[in-house]
Formats: C-alpha cells, sequence, structure tokens
C-alpha cells in the first residue's frame, strides 16, 4: 500500500490490530496547523515503506473510541503495532527521518529510539484514564490484564505513587492496560469493587478480579504482582 489509510472506530480492528504487516498508526487533528505536513510525512513513510508496513492515519474526531482505548492524550500521535500489539508510541511531528528510527525499531531492524534520539517524541505510554461508563469496555474487556489505579486528585498517597504508575504503564505497553480511574468523579466502579480506601490498584484479566493491593506499594512488587497475570 503506497497511500496511507484513513481509518475510523469502525475499521480499527480490522485494519490495524489485524493487519499481517506491522502496522504505523498516527492520529491527528484537521484543525491542528501540523495537519499538512503531518500527512505528507504519512504519505511519503507509506511509499518508502509500502512492502514493509501499513500507514494509517485516524482523524482525532473520526476515532474518538480508539483515541481513548489507547490513551492518546495529546495530536499529533504515533502508535506502532505488531502482531496486534502496541509495541511503541511517540508524541509529536516527526519528520520523516525521525520517523524512520521507529518504523526500523518496529521492523526488527534498530533498538527502541531515545528522547535523544528524537526530542519532539517519547515512547513511554501513559496510563489511560477510565470512567464509570467506558470501565467495562476499557478494562474488562481488555485483551490482556489490566492494572486499575483507584486514586483521587485530594489524595496525598495517590500522588506519591503516580510516577510509579506512569513508568508502570512504559514497562508494560503493549503487554497490559494500565488505567486510572477518579473514585470522585467516578464512584459507581469504586462502590462496586469495595474500594474503601485509596490509593487501591486492582488486577484484571478477563473481566474478572484477579489481585489486588491497597496502599502504596514499590514499583517491583506492582511489576511482579502484574507480570503474574500475562
Amino acid at each position: 500500500m503506497e497511500e496511507p489509510i484513513n481509518v475510523t472506530d469502525g475499521a480499527f480492528e480490522r485494519v490495524v490490530l489485524g493487519a499481517a504487516l506491522p502496522v504505523v498508526a498516527a492520529f491527528w487533528s484537521r484543525v491542528e496547523e501540523s495537519a499538512a505536513p503531518l500527512r505528507q510525512v504519512l504519505a511519503t513513510a507509506a511509499r518508502q515503506y509500502a512492502s514493509q508496513v501499513r500507514v494509517v492515519a485516524l482523524e482525532a474526531e473520526d476515532a474518538p473510541q480508539t483515541r481513548a482505548r489507547f490513551g492518546v492524550d495529546s495530536l499529533p500521535q504515533f502508535l506502532f503495532f505488531r502482531n496486534g500489539r502496541l509495541v511503541a508510541r511517540a508524541r509529536g511531528l516527526p519528520t520523516i527521518e525521525g520517523l524512520r528510527p521507529w518504523v526500523e525499531f518496529l521492523l526488527g531492524q534498530g533498538p527502541p529510539p531515545t528522547p535523544a534520539a528524537s526530542p519532539t517524541t517519547t515512547s513511554a505510554a501513559h496510563p489511560l484514564t477510565v470512567t464509570d461508563a467506558d470501565f467495562g469496555r476499557l478494562v474488562l474487556e481488555a485483551p490482556g490484564p489490566a492494572l486499575v489505579d483507584f486514586w483521587a486528585a485530594w489524595c496525598g498517597p495517590c500522588r506519591m505513587l503516580a510516577p510509579t504508575i506512569e513508568r508502570l504503564a512504559s514497562t508494560f505497553a503493549g503487554r497490559a492496560r494500565v488505567a486510572k480511574l477518579d473514585v470522585d468523579a467516578n464512584p459507581l466502579t469504586a462502590q462496586r469493587y469495595g474500594v474503601q480506601s485509596i490509593p487501591t490498584l486492582i488486577i484484571f484479566k478477563n473481566g474478572q478480579e484477579v489481585d489486588r493491593l491497597v496502599g502504596v506499594q514499590p514499583e517491583r512488587v506492582i511489576r511482579e504482582r502484574l507480570e503474574e497475570h500475562l
């Protein structure tokens, strides 16, 4: 395919997660100044890697569910998929030269790019924000394990734990979903799972709670508990 494929929520599973080739997926907005140069970068990438990767574009207004599903919190943003799994993420608008190391990593031809190699981007994933309304879809129906941080803005221990949750989201990108749920804004889910103190971390798999940690925990402990369910 020598042209980028425009993808909506309805086509995402088939075109991206079901693709035989690795996929470069770019989330963008037609109202941003970066729209025109971004489309040029995608067109160039589609031509250069036509037989090796699939290049797709997701306009933010056309793919709101997919954007929420993968925690795309800024635009433009690039997600890189291999065998239907998210393996890397880059924020910002790269040149084609800036995009090349990411594609080489996606193809197994190079190491994961570092922020120093591409200063406008980062490979780190971020926790997904979930709510009462989308908890079932984003957590219970997740294709793998999901770690949910039940927290609140006024909670000091929650703020202490936040950097750990950020690092875990990056560590487990493409292997497990890491999410945050504000218990003040979303009391129904917190009540449903009997969350009485925060922070509480609950690990879900196949729609069921499989583990729980209460209070601030060492990153090593949380990581080991989540790895048990991969």
